[in-house]
Formats: C-alpha cells, structure tokens, sequence
C-alpha cells in the first residue's frame, strides 16, 4: 500500500476540520457588534463554543477506540455539517439570533474533538514506527494553517456573502471533511499487527507530557489577553503592529513544523519539555524591548520554537500508550488543551487589574521554563523504551 497518500490525505482532513472551527469563530466574533450582541451574549457564546469540547474530548476519545477513527471522523462531519447548514438557513435573512447560534454552535463543540482524537489514533495504524515522526510532521501543518486560513477566509466570506449566508463556506470545508474521510482505509487494528509492550495512558510520564502542554498553553495564555495592551503601551504601535506580531509567530511556528520529523526522533517527551525551557527564555526579553522591529524578531524566534512540538509530543503519545488506548489519550488532551489556553487568557486580564503588561509576560515566559524544567526532569528519568512482542 502507498502509505503517504493516506497520510496525505489525513492531513489534509484535519486541516480542513480545523479551519472549519476557526472560520466560524472569526465569523462570529466579526459579526457579533453589527448583529447587536451584548458583551455578555458575545463571552457565553465563546464559553459555550469552548465547554462542550471538553466533555466531547473526554467521551468522544473512547468512543473513536471502540468504534474505530473513520467512523468517529465520518461522524464529526456530518453532524457539523448539518448543522452550518442550520445555521446557514437560520441566518440567510442577514440576521442571527444568539440564542439559536450558541445552541448550534455548542452541539458543533460536542463532535468537534473527534477529529482531532481519530487522526492521532489513526496515524499509527497506517505507518511503521519509525515513519511516525514525519507522519506527526503532516499533522503539525493542520495545527498552524487553521489560524492564518482562518483569519484570511472569513473576511471575505462575510463581505461577498454576508452574515448567515457565509457559514457556507467552512459548510463546504466540513463536506470535504466528509469525503475524504470516506476514501481513508481502516487502518491495522492494533490487535493484528507487530505492537508493543506499552503503558497504560495515565502513567507518570504520559501524564506529565500531557501535564506540561497544558501548562504550555496555559501560560502562552496571557500573550493573547494582555499583547495589545503591551503593544500599545510599551511598544508603542497599533493594531496593525500587533498583528504583525502575530502574523510573524504562525508563519515562524508553520517553516519550522517540518523539523518535528527529525526531532520526534530521539527521545521525544523530553525534546517537548525542553522546547518548553527554551520558549520561556527566547520569549522573556519581549518585556525589555521598546520597539515593533526587536518585539518582532523574537516573536519569529518564540514562533519558530513553538511550531515542531505539538508534532513532537503526539509522537511521544503514540510510542508510549497502548494503541487500545489512544482515542481516550487523545480526546483527554484534547479537553485539557481547549480550556488551558483561554483559561490563561482570562488570568492574564485580571492581572491586568493589579500588574503591569510586562510583568505579566514575564511571568507567564518563566512559569513555562519552570514547567519544562520539571518535567524534564520526569519524562527524561522515566523515558519509556517499549519491548516488541508479536500479537499474531
């Protein structure tokens, strides 16, 4: 069998999955003023788009162990698709009433994980052991496109179509979802090929990997709540620095996704707890700089350390669990993940209240080494080399 174009073609469907999701939340916080949405209405609608992840996370993991990634993904698709088609029909007027959009979008979160946990769970069913760093790599892409596709195709979508009408478009991202993910063969079961004497996936190092991206996303956080007001009041630029800023890191994390083949190599784990390390030290000196060009190069840098891992640590997952086990390890991390990073948003604007922008950035750079440094220390004393056996 070609073993690349499944590949392919699963990188591809969790590109689009993923896109999909960031187009419908560019939409709708864009819309949100001109629809005459409250502040409030706009934060339930992100907290009810964000929760229902967490509880489709920690089912829908177990559910794609025991009834196979394809299916879980086929499912993901259709749900999410029939209803942006609700949410098209409701919205075709060019009016959206929150009420019934929360309610759709908070089903959509539901399945939503089920991507995610079956293409991870997926990817060692279809490539030998040692191609699985450069299968993880492929994946990795559809971590960091979705934001840059994202921001680019939903302006567009609301200005040739407008509100409603433009919820066709991540609609015909999930309908390719669903047609690519009929052509993906089944994959090995991993009770009828070579595996591996492995650990149950809530032992000490897989917990602390997955421990530490949590406290990864956690403490990146506060860059995304407290950068404008650093960027305006240390760096002295506007919105169009700040989302140069940005723009630099997703292109510096994208160049360097492809490294995540080499690196997921040896020792995978640990390689993630020091990438860690070194985030927290290349992104410190943004609070000592007073200027767009020196705040800009190390963002590049802090992109550039921040693209390989997610890559990396799926790697490490995939080695160390038992294959019976993964869509649960998956759906697990994936819940953790999706509440991490807002949750570390919201405590970088309460800092607000008490600390300076600076300070707060600081904080957040170092408490990310802190997390590296003690998890290295786990993940490199305990690194597990697993023993084959033959399962017939």
């Amino acid at each position: 069998m070609n073993r690349r174009s499944p590949i392919a073609r699963l990188a591809t469907l969790w590109t689009l999955a993923s896109t999909a999701d960031n187009i419908v939340l560019f939409m709708l916080l864009w819309i949100a003023g001109p629809q005459g949405w409250t502040g409030a209405q706009t934060a339930l609608l992100v907290v009810a788009i964000r929760l229902p992840t967490v509880a489709g996370g920690l089912l829908g993991g177990r559910a794609v162990d025991r009834f196979g990634p394809r299916s879980m993904i086929l499912l993901d698709a259709g749900v999410r698709a029939v209803l942006l088609t609700a949410l098209t029909i409701v919205g075709w007027s060019q009016h959206l009433s929150v009420w019934v959009v929360l309610a759709l979008c908070a089903t959509a979160g539901v399945t939503a994980p089920l991507s995610y946990s079956a293409a991870r769970t997926l990817v060692p069913r279809l490539v030998d052991d040692e191609d699985l760093p450069r299968a993880n790599a492929w994946l990795g892409v559809g971590d960091q496109v979705p934001m840059v596709l994202g921001a680019a195709l939903s302006g567009p979508a609301l200005g040739f179509l407008g509100p409603g009408r433009a919820f066709l478009v991540p609609l015909g991202l999930m309908l390719c979802v669903g047609v690519l993910a009929v052509r993906l063969p089944v994959g090995v079961a991993h009770s009828q090929r070579e595996t591996e004497v492995r650990r149950k996936w809530a032992s000490a190092p897989i917990v602390s990997l997955v421990a530490l991206s949590v406290a990864y996303h956690a403490t990146y956080g506060p860059f995304e709540s407290v950068l404008p007001h650093f960027a305006r009041g240390q760096l002295g630029t506007g919105v169009g620095g700040y989302t140069v800023l940005w723009v630099l890191f997703g292109l510096a994390a994208l160049a360097t996704v492809p490294l995540a083949a080499r690196l997921g190599r040896h020792r995978p784990g640990l390689v993630n707890a020091l990438g860690a390390v070194l985030w927290g030290l290349v992104t410190l000196p943004i609070v000592a700089v007073h200027n767009l060009p020196a705040a800009a190069l190390i963002f590049v840098i802090s992109g550039a350390v921040w693209g390989p891992y997610s890559a990396i640590e799926t790697t490490a997952l995939q080695r160390w669990a038992d294959p019976a086990t993964h869509g649960a390890m998956f759906g697990t991390q994936r819940a953790l993940l999706s509440i991490a990073s807002p949750i570390g948003a919201a405590c970088g604007a309460l800092a607000l209240d008490h600390y300076s922008p600076a300070g707060i950035l600081a904080i957040s750079a170092l408490s990310c080494t802190a997390a590296g440094a003690v998890a290295s220390l786990v993940i490199g004393r305990d690194t597990y080399r697993p023993e084959r056996i033959s399962t017939g």
